[in-house]
């Protein structure tokens, strides 16, 4: 695993990576350029500072995935999510499932851009690591820890990926690429099969890339080769078709200047006729966890989006370099209906609509103050968000099986505007020959308005349009010590800042509006202290503490309402990496990430943040072999801990409840929505290999070698939080993966 070195990152400003990518790697296919067919990425990023710098000199988290790492990784029916939650430390495991939610990085959500474009916005559905196949990313650049840079969303870090670029060493080149995955049984119905076909061309003036993937995915299988059910509430990746396409055109119209646009279109669509066995509901007991057929659904979940940006730099602009960035987003998800009606109730079908676009702007200017050198990087910010979400009204079959749609409709909370304008600079100051100095500031403005809704738990009372605004100011310090040219000590301080979901907070309330709501932009003061060691050859170690505070928490309940609660909360923790190349062609290593938390609770006592927000222990160990000839192999195991220290909290609280005798404690306690899974743990090995056929390579692959039979921290957090154990599946068994990609 080809990890790049890791480093702590200046959170204050952000560049947008597609200026960075850097033409040894920005290809259809580089593997075969160097030796043990690895490119090294250059040690220059982008999106940790907007502006190009060494990670050596940044006070930050950031690691840097190559496109071959991911590509390694990435059997058929692979999602982003599962590939970055084995590589990158500070990410918690993945759901297993289309959604991201629950994947924080140090205890706070995660900032997902691709090209420098956000994917977040306050309308959050969780689904921005499943909106690009991993055959498409050029690398990816991951920032951990809180930063205000691209405002709104980066208060646990960012991940900004980066697409494929045209190879501008070929005039023409093309790829073509072949897979097929299957679970441990040898199932038909359970084979994933992938296509995919990549063009690119390059004169002196022009150069583009497309490429289009196409993903069909079966039944999934559990370690005791059991159909896994349908997971009722973020759904599943099991029985979908995916299609991504992807193009970029760029011009370089003058030795200073280039003019690129880039488009992408995404759709992800379920098509299943399995699901979850609601009748333990009648009988009582446990959930059977079968997939029963015979499920019916019209218009079963997807995720649509489309994605078009434009990027202009002009490297000598009145003395200085400009990037400016405009893009537009459109992106419609719809969901699994929810639960299930003993009565005959109707259940509800969500769709969430989001139009997202903005313009970003960065300068950066180069002095000399007291003979050392000052570099200044500012510029504005504008985006603006438009969020539209209603529910189609399903009449469920007696089993649970079958929807019948109603014809009736429900709002899902008001139709929402946000608008942010944001405004940084920041300074990066060579105070001696061994110690950089970096500071900076960022005032953002936010403005919220809502239209006149009904709202979902009480349809009949009309809430009135509102408007709502909120500003912020917010600060970072930073230095880096350089105590050999490959080693360095550094120190952080970063405030990053959400906006909370305004629509989704305002679906269930009963009789308040958006001012009254007490929705404002959250703070988290984050602090970091780390140490590397990332020579050009040889051991690379990287060490990180961090701890991080916001004075407000965003809880989810299981009546499925919102609470934004005035209190405080505190995040703390570690992570390690190491790898250490031997001998001509081995190398092992690994990483280790530990993260803890707490808020003040209902009682004014710290209590443990549950598996949502706060990820379990999680280690991960390599060992590979590569030669020049393109034989290599991999074998990587990942090791995620159990840990019950919020359910027992949970417990503690429960039994208060039942003992106090003040009335107003009790009720506090018992509305406390922090409920906490006792989460078991597991491990799992993959096995991948590669080797060169017919002018070509092939890549095999044994996913969960060990056949573990075991749930994800997401289902088992889930099935707590939601009161509904029908969520806590279990996850994927051994699968195996083999493709045939082919570069002419």
């Amino acid at each position: 695993m080809r990890l790049s070195k890791l480093s702590l990152c200046l959170m204050t400003t952000m560049m947008n990576g597609y200026l960075y990518a850097d033409d040894s790697t920005s290809s259809i296919d580089s593997r075969s350029k160097s030796d043990n067919n690895v490119v090294q990425l250059p040690a220059i990023v982008g999106t940790a500072t907007r502006t190009p710098k060494s990670i050596a000199e940044i006070a930050g988290t950031v690691q840097t995935i190559s496109g071959q790492e991911v590509a390694q990784q990435s059997g058929a029916g692979r999602k982003v999510s599962d590939i970055l939650a084995q590589l990158v430390p500070s990410l918690a495991p993945s759901s297993g499932n289309t959604s991201n939610y629950g994947q924080t990085m140090r205890g706070r959500n995660v900032l997902v851009m691709i090209d420098g474009v956000s994917q977040t916005g306050s309308r959050d559905v969780a689904r921005q690591l499943n909106s690009i196949s991993p055959d498409m990313i050029d690398h990816i650049e991951v920032v951990s820890g809180a930063t205000s840079i691209y405002g709104s969303g980066a208060t646990g870090g960012i991940i900004n990926i980066i697409t494929k670029r045209a190879d501008k060493s070929k005039p023409l080149s093309f790829q073509s690429k072949v897979g097929i995955t299957s679970a441990n049984n040898f199932r038909g119905d359970g084979l994933a099969y992938q296509l995919g076909q990549a063009a690119s061309f390059a004169t002196d003036k022009v150069d583009g890339f497309l490429g289009v993937d196409y993903t069909n995915t079966g039944s999934q299988f559990d370690g005791n080769d059991d159909r896994i059910s349908l997971s009722p509430w973020q759904g599943s990746t099991m029985d979908t078709e995916t299609i991504d396409i992807n193009g970029r055109l760029n011009f370089n119209l003058t030795d200073t200047q280039s003019l690129s646009f880039g488009a992408q279109y995404y759709k992800d669509k379920q098509d299943t006729d399995y699901g979850p066995d609601y009748s333990y509901l009648k009988t009582g007991g446990f959930p059977s966890y079968k997939a029963i057929k015979g499920w019916s659904v019209p218009n079963q979940p997807f995720t649509e989006r489309y994605l078009f940006n434009t990027q202009y730099q002009n490297q000598d602009f009145l003395g200085q370099t400009l990037n400016v960035d405009a893009y537009y987003r459109n992106e419609k998800s719809r969901f699994i209906p929810y639960g299930y009606s003993k009565d005959g109730t109707d259940l509800k079908q969500s769709q969430s609509n989001v139009d997202y676009a903005g313009i970003r702007s960065t300068m950066q200017s180069d002095l000399k103050v007291a003979a050392r050198d000052l570099k200044l990087t500012y510029g504005i910010d504008y985006d603006w968000e438009k969020d539209h979400q209603w529910a189609d009204l399903l009449k469920p079959s007696q089993n649970g099986l079958v929807y019948t749609p109603t014809g009736k409709t429900q709002g899902q909370g008001p139709n929402t505007q946000i608008q942010n304008i944001g405004a940084f600079l920041q300074g990066d100051y060579t105070l001696t020959d061994r110690l950089n100095v970096q500071a900076g500031m960022r005032y953002q403005y936010v403005q919220a308005d809502t239209d006149s809704y009904l709202t979902a738990r009480n349809p009949v009372t009309l809430m009135s349009s509102d408007s709502t605004d909120s500003d912020k100011f917010l600060f970072n310090l930073g230095a880096v010590y350089k105590l050999t040219d490959a080693q360095q000590i550094y120190a952080n301080f970063s405030q990053g800042f959400s906006y909370p979901d305004v629509q989704r907070v305002l679906r269930d309330v009963a009789a308040y509006t958006l001012t009254t709501s007490g929705i404002e932009p959250i703070t988290v003061n984050s602090y970091e202290l780390g140490w590397r060691l990332n020579p050009e050859n040889g051991l690379n170690l990287g060490l990180t503490g961090f701890y991080n505070t916001s004075d407000k928490v965003v809880q989810f309940n299981s009546d499925r309402s919102v609470n934004i609660v005035d209190t405080d909360q505190r995040i703390y923790g570690a992570e390690a990496t190491a790898s250490y190349p031997f001998m001509k062609h081995y190398k092992v290593g690994g990483t280790l990430a530990y993260t803890r938390g707490q808020y003040k609770d209902a009682a004014n006592s710290w209590h443990e943040l549950n598996a949502f927000t706060i990820s379990p222990m999680k280690g991960t160990l390599f060992a590979e072999w590569d030669n020049n000839e393109g034989y290599g192999i991999r074998v990587q195991a990942q090791a995620v801990g159990g840990t019950d220290k919020a359910y027992k909290d949970d417990q503690k609280l429960a039994a208060l409840a039942k003992t106090n005798n003040n009335p107003a404690l009790v009720t506090a306690i018992k509305n406390d929505s922090n409920s906490a899974a006792n989460i078991k743990g597991y491990a799992t090995m993959d096995v991948l290999a590669h080797f060169p056929l017919a002018k070509g390579r092939v890549d095999f692959g044994v996913y969960n070698l060990w056949a573990s039979q075991y749930k994800t921290v997401f289902a088992q957090q889930a099935s707590v939080t939601n009161a509904n154990p029908l969520l806590s599946i279990p996850a994927q068994g051994r699968t195996f993966a083999v493709s045939y990609t082919r570069n002419y």
